[in-house]
């Protein structure tokens, strides 16, 4: 029997591929969303700022979020002093009806065809306060099905065709393609369902003037690479889709030949393939290549307890540079505190918060298909059902996977780890 996988087939609902600390989960049914007026780029941006800080935040009693003008204009890059400007965009999102996942078949869309995402907005004390529709709040604060939109990449774009394409396609990322639209109805996505339209009535037209710009704008200033895809009936184009491609980092850039070898040594020890290609790219193979060495030669110490976590033990000795001195004394077990140094507790509660907040970091930076391996790993082991991991997860059940994550890839802290870690409160380098 296969083994049952934690999130639905296709995506991932719980945790986000890639996630960077300036993202947000978009739902599909605005991504795929056909305005009915013209939706500038600023407010395009200024509707993602709003969702963003929709998800992050809690509205009032009555159902009201605010934003600082001033924080707005940060989250999406308006540098200009035009401060009227913005507020006047801000309240034309007010009056702008969508029509919702547009590419979705009829039998499985959201029962209204169109209505207004911000009915109500209004701007005071140089802060702007909004509601979400009350029809599709559910659906914008808890997405199942959404595409990941990183606020930094949002704000590179000048072109609002260029931001409405990108989202389209990042929604397809895992895939690979983009689902086939015909093209007048790829157009009202991306420019509205309005008379002004006029102008593209033929499709060439709208490539040269829209698509085209907008494409290559995606492949300089985004982190995805798309490529247009026309089938024709006769020779006529009918519909469209994309071909999607996340562009590869220094992270994980495949390594060359002469670090192959030991990415496939490291990887064996437990870590993940994506994280060695993370630590090939910071650290010198060389470097690599000792702290590899001095775990192996601790893995072989038969005058030593067994190593229950290789790849945790790997991860401090290249941190703490331990092998550089060929056989230094095993620094990852415990020592004595010195009397006098006794900490308290909270030094310690502190330092598993810290590893807790890491350990989300770390899991948003792993593939798709690795962080998919250690839930399943960590549902094998969990025994109590509503800590789980599902499609549903609570926050509770979260915060338990990621402690349990932070065993898995660091291990229990040594007494030089909490000491160390007491001493950068006590001078600031972090808060308890």
């Amino acid at each position: 029997m296969p083994k049952q996988r934690f999130v639905p087939e296709g995506q991932l609902s719980l945790f986000a591929t890639r996630e960077t600390p300036d993202a947000f989960r978009k739902a599909v049914q605005v991504v795929h969303s056909k305005p009915k007026s013209p939706l500038s780029l600023l407010h395009r941006k200024i509707g993602n700022a709003w969702l963003k800080h929709a998800m992050e935040t809690q509205p009032n009693a009555d159902g009201w979020w605010e934003l600082g003008i001033k924080k707005l204009a940060a989250n999406i890059g308006f540098d200009s002093n035009n401060r009227q400007y913005l507020k006047e965009s801000a309240e034309a999102l007010m009056h702008v009806v969508f029509e919702w996942d547009v590419i979705a078949p009829a039998d499985k869309r959201v029962q209204w065809k169109a209505s207004v995402l911000f009915p109500e907005i209004e701007i005071r004390n140089d802060a702007v306060r909004y509601q979400i529709s009350s029809q599709m709040r559910e659906y914008m604060i808890n997405p199942e099905i959404y595409a990941m939109i990183d606020m930094n990449v949002v704000r590179r774009f000048r072109r609002a065709s260029s931001l409405a394409i990108w989202e389209f396609c990042v929604r397809f990322e895992r895939i690979g393609k983009t689902a086939e639209v015909e093209w007048r109805a790829f157009r009202d996505i991306v420019l509205g369902d309005t008379p002004e339209n006029s102008t593209y009535l033929e499709y060439k037209y709208f490539k040269s003037k829209v698509v085209n710009p907008a494409v290559a704008e995606i492949n300089s200033e985004s982190n995805h690479t798309i490529a247009l895809i026309e089938e024709k009936i006769g020779k006529r184009v009918s519909t469209i889709r994309f071909d999607v491609d996340r562009k590869a980092s220094p992270a994980t850039a495949l390594p060359d030949d002469s670090q192959k070898e030991i990415l496939l040594d490291i990887v064996a020890l437990g870590v993940p393939q994506s994280e060695t290609r993370r630590l090939l790219a910071t650290h010198t193979p060389e470097r690599c290549r000792e702290a590899l060495d001095y775990t192996r030669r601790r893995m072989a110490d038969a005058n030593l307890l067994r190593l229950a976590k290789p790849a945790a033990y790997f991860r401090q000795a290249l941190n703490h540079r331990y092998g550089d001195d060929g056989a230094a004394n095993d620094k990852s077990q415990p020592t004595a505190a010195a009397p006098g140094t006794a900490r308290p507790i909270d030094i310690k509660e502190a330092y598993a918060a810290r590893q807790l907040n890491q350990a989300e970091h770390y899991f948003r930076e792993l593939s798709a298909d690795e962080q998919i391996d250690l839930a399943e790993r960590y549902n094998t082991g969990q025994g109590v059902p509503a800590l789980r991991l599902d499609s549903k997860a609570t926050r509770l059940a979260q915060t338990a996977f990621f402690r349990w994550l932070a065993q898995e890839t660091w291990g229990e802290p040594s007494s030089e780890e909490l000491l160390e870690f007491a001493q950068d409160i006590l001078t600031g380098r972090h808060s308890a």
